[in-house]
């Protein structure tokens, strides 16, 4: 009679070996949910610490990392787990990859709001309705982002726990080898924290070229004046940026990955005979750092959908027909070639800019309100919302859309541009012509 086919996750006969150092290292045979046999291991300093050992690497190897705690199993060993196991690059059962970015970023909000505030809780003690309470108490006394944030990576780790169960029965908690697992996603039925109204902030030219002044002509001079020594803040790369961000509508962390081969400029004839220089830009990248990388660049923006030509207007060809002039190439410290360099040669940190914005928007508030410019709502999306909001004025919201990268007209209505109106062929002439002399 042929032995019985081992049931998932269970362990076949297990070997101990003994290294010189006296570390026992005990071997088995188990199968996956694929019905592939795998041959975990592990180690210890006895038999049975090597043997516990073994059994969370054949957890581990069949996909059931819940490991066997029972109900006891805690929400922050379920983020650990979760963690470790759910985005693995070599893992054929991961259907779908996150950027290690993103999962940096689960790893954030796990390490510094589910842990603090839900850590110790029993996983089988989650119920909706205390979920629902903390996420609450975290949008008061966070933000409603952060309880939003938190409330996406919670159902995210309660919808793995659910999928390394491997059961069917009804209710929310089910017995099984490894203990009490979630059945029901207790999260899913939380409220979803009312996100605060979207504030339309819109700059026009006149307004924009102020705030280029203060920055190129006053921002130097008063600075000099209370630091005479000292480094002194790159007043032209944020001018330039604001101006390559109105010109390209990119992201905060799109405009400092445009390397040398991403411009193009073509001499167009003009009526009148004459030739002007247009330029245009591919928008196919964006500047990440995570914790095993470091600082980088992301060869696709924030969707690989949004890759796309645009023809900038004239102010922003401007500035970059001054980066690409004065850009030398550096395989070693730049192997990237993007224009948007340091001191040294190396690419900019997107973080570095947003301090810039951050330093002018402190250091120039009462000039700001003065113009009726809000210092705090004064971001590199604002510009964004302004592109969006000029060039579907003029152009009409289909051309925004395309400008801005978005898979629908409703994302740049709800989100970005508050009124289509017109049609027109081209995003940056409308552009021209809404911000005209700002690079005055």
């Amino acid at each position: 009679m042929a032995r019985p086919k081992r049931a998932l996750g269970e362990l076949g006969k297990v070997t101990y070996t003994v290294e010189p150092s006296g570390l026992v290292i005990a071997r088995g045979r188990v199968y996956d949910g694929n019905g592939h046999e795998r041959r975990p291991s592990g180690s210890g300093a006895t038999e049975a610490e090597a043997l516990v050992a073994l059994q969370e690497a054949a957890d581990v190897a069949v996909g059931r990392v819940l490991a066997r705690r029972t109900q006891f199993m805690t929400v922050a060993e379920l983020g650990t787990a979760w963690l470790k196991t759910a985005y693995h690059d070599d893992d054929p059962r991961v259907l779908r990859q996150r950027r290690e970015q993103t999962v940096d970023g689960y790893a954030s909000v796990v390490r510094a709001h589910v842990v603090p505030r839900a850590g110790a809780i029993p996983i089988a003690e989650i119920t909706a309705d205390r979920a629902d309470g903390l996420l609450m108490d975290i949008a008061r006394e966070k933000s409603v982002t952060t309880a939003n944030k938190v409330r996406n990576v919670m159902s995210l780790m309660f919808d793995w726990a659910i999928q390394q169960g491997h059961f069917s029965a009804a209710g929310s908690i089910q017995q099984t080898r490894y203990g009490a697992v979630v059945v029901a996603n207790p999260i899913r039925a939380t409220r979803r924290a009312d996100e605060p109204d979207t504030v339309y902030f819109e700059l026009d030219a006149v307004q924009v070229k102020y705030i280029l002044h203060l920055i190129r002509d006053v921002w130097p001079e008063r600075h000099r004046a209370r630091y005479p020594v000292g480094r002194r803040p790159n007043y032209k790369l944020l001018a330039d940026y604001i101006l390559i961000t109105l010109g390209t509508s990119e992201r905060t962390a799109e405009p400092i990955a445009i390397r040398f081969q991403d411009v193009r400029f073509e001499a167009v004839e003009q009526p009148d005979g004459s030739l002007t220089m247009e330029a245009l830009v591919w928008v196919g990248g964006t500047m990440v750092r995570t914790k095993s990388r470091g600082l980088f660049r992301q060869d696709s923006p924030k969707a690989e959908r949004q890759k796309r030509w645009v023809r900038v207007p004239k102010f922003a060809a401007k500035v970059l027909s001054e980066l690409v002039a004065s850009h030398v190439p550096d395989p070693e410290r730049n192997p990237d070639d993007v224009l948007f360099t340091t001191e040294r040669g190396r690419p900019r940190d997107p973080s570095a800019v947003g301090e810039l914005l951050r330093m002018f928007r402190r250091e120039f508030e009462p000039e700001l309100l003065a113009i009726g410019v809000d210092a705090e709502h004064l971001t590199f999306r604002s510009l964004r919302k302004a592109v969006a909001a000029a060039v579907s004025d003029t152009a009409g919201v289909e051309v925004a859309r395309d400008l801005l990268g978005h898979s629908s007209t409703d994302i740049t209505e709800g989100h970005y541009a508050k009124r289509p109106d017109l049609i027109v062929e081209v995003a940056a002439d409308a552009l021209d012509e809404a911000f005209a002399g700002i690079d005055v």
